[in-house]
């Protein structure tokens, strides 16, 4: 048999529709020519354009069967060594939707059913030729209507299939359920379940019970006013963390009645938890920003006190000298207090020389001038001696960078972060030595601050809002550099910060140009 049509065009070669400048083609087997003649003209009661072939053999007739490709077939039952029954069976080897029927002087009724059961779609005897472009006309009407059932059939076959696919492959779960919250339908597992074992459990389950009365007032929403909802719930919880969903919710429609609701689960944990480490960030930046506006405070007060306190008295000092040193000259009485005179402008070389420090200990407190003039290593040298001087932590520098020349923007970070990392040694690590390096790697420069304190509870330290760790994060991520805490064994910490010295170019390259641009 032919397989059924599955489109438009199979089914117009398929069954004859009656569209404008059809015509139809008939191919009448018959021997006899007076009793063709016969039909021909009782044929020409049909009011569709048409035209007719008559064979009458066998041959004949399958050849003009593959050439003309007829739309009806007309066939006398008894021929010579072929019979109506032949020829039908030869045409529904090869087109089931072809009318054909039978058109013969005398048949039984055993014959009549035999041939109906093979396929033919009726018998009109010669005698009651009468009946026989009626029984053409239901003939092709029942064709018609199979082959435009077949191919809704096909059609919906189809979209069905392209639906199933969709939902089968779509990311989100897709639920149809009940109005009370019975699963009819689940497009992929759940919570490990297989789909059969999820049909007729309640979406509910799958909800976390605090989040359920919500669900439950939504997909009511959803059903009584059949009207599109959606909701943000918590899931089960896996693994120690919550999971969200979007659900969307929508009515499915019968006889103007809500029949049941399509629910579709969009998985937004990583938006959630996006949202929640953005406004994390946010209240850290605050807090940092906060804390920094203290400390520069803190800063200008101490800077204050010290001009006041160190170098407003040092400046007294020697103003005072001076005008002792003035009053002598003008006493005239040189002679006698040459001595003491010498001895003031010693005492006030000395001030001098207190009062140029002072400057430049504040001046260096302020922005260490060694890092502009001499660049980093000189100012990481300069800083660790004055950490092991001040804090009692014998601290070590080594630094290699054969090839490579750093940037005033990147070594004020790169010092920073030490400065801020040897704080956090000398106020928690309880150490008795710290170890900078500063090395260059092939394409990565690496730093690293050690010590043999008691250690560091890496995630704690890690997940905590401390500003020190905070503020060394925000300082690498401008230059696209990775952080690492490591808790060393038998005793002791390691801060390690890696940069590539790649990334550092471009960023600088553009930083630049950007700057030449503004």
């Amino acid at each position: 048999m032919m397989p059924k049509p599955t489109d438009k065009a199979t089914s117009e070669s398929a069954v004859f529709f009656p569209r404008e400048g059809a015509i139809l083609r008939i191919l009448l087997l018959e021997d006899l020519r007076s009793d063709a003649d016969v039909i021909a003209l009782e044929l020409r009661k049909l009011v569709v354009p048409k035209e007719i072939k008559v064979v009458t053999n066998r041959a004949d007739f399958e050849t003009h069967f593959r050439q003309y490709q007829p739309h009806l077939v007309l066939s006398d039952y008894s021929l010579p060594q072929y019979t109506g029954l032949d020829a039908l069976h030869y045409v529904r080897e090869r087109n089931p939707y072809l009318p054909f029927i039978i058109c013969t002087g005398s048949m039984n009724e055993e014959i009549a059913v035999q041939c109906l059961k093979s396929g033919a779609d009726d018998y009109v005897l010669k005698d009651s030729l009468g009946r026989l472009c009626s029984a053409i006309e239901n003939a092709l009407s029942a064709k018609q209507n199979l082959v435009s059932k077949e191919l809704a059939t096909a059609d919906l076959e189809a979209s069905e299939e392209n639906m199933r696919a969709i939902a089968q492959n779509a990311p989100d779960h897709i639920f149809k359920i009940r109005p009370d919250g019975t699963i009819i339908y689940a497009n992929r597992m759940v919570s490990d379940l297989p789909i059969e074992r999820i049909i007729g459990k309640s979406i509910y389950e799958f909800a976390c019970p605090a989040e359920v009365h919500r669900l439950q007032a939504s997909i009511a929403e959803s059903h009584q006013q059949a009207v599109q909802t959606a909701l943000e719930i918590r899931g089960h919880r896996r693994g120690g963390s919550d999971e969200w969903y979007l659900c969307r919710m929508g009515p499915v429609m019968a006889g103007g009645e809500v029949k049941a609701i399509v629910l579709i689960a969009s998985n937004i944990t990583s938006r959630i938890r996006a949202e929640r480490e953005t406004a994390q960030l946010n209240e850290q930046l605050q807090t940092l920003t906060k804390h920094l506006e203290q400390v520069r405070e803190q800063e200008k007060e101490k800077i204050a006190v010290e001009i006041h306190d160190e170098l407003g008295q040092e400046l007294t000092g020697t103003k005072l000298s001076l005008f002792w040193i003035k009053q002598q000259l003008l006493s005239g009485n040189l002679a006698a207090q040459q001595g003491a005179i010498l001895e003031r402008i010693d005492d006030l070389i000395g001030l001098t020389s207190t009062t140029i420090e002072t400057v430049r200990r504040i001046a260096h407190e302020l922005r260490p001038v060694v890092l502009d003039n001499m660049g980093l290593e000189a100012a990481l040298d300069w800083y660790t001696k004055n950490f092991s001087k001040n804090t009692g932590i014998d601290c070590s520098l080594h630094v290699d960078l054969p090839e490579i020349t750093l940037s005033k923007r990147f070594s004020t970070s790169v010092y920073r972060i030490v400065q801020e990392a040897l704080t956090n040694v000398a106020r928690h690590s309880g150490a008795q030595k710290a170890w900078v390096d500063l090395i260059l790697e092939d394409d990565t420069l690496l730093l690293q601050i050690r010590d043999n304190g008691k250690g560091i509870d890496v995630s704690k330290a890690l997940k905590s809002n401390s500003l020190g760790i905070f503020g060394i994060r925000e300082r690498i991520r401008g230059w696209d550099g990775t952080l690492d805490l490591v808790n060393q064994n038998p005793k002791g910490s390691l801060l390690r910060v890696q940069f590539q010295t790649d990334v550092l170019v471009n960023i600088e390259a553009m930083t630049n140009f950007k700057s030449t641009i503004d």
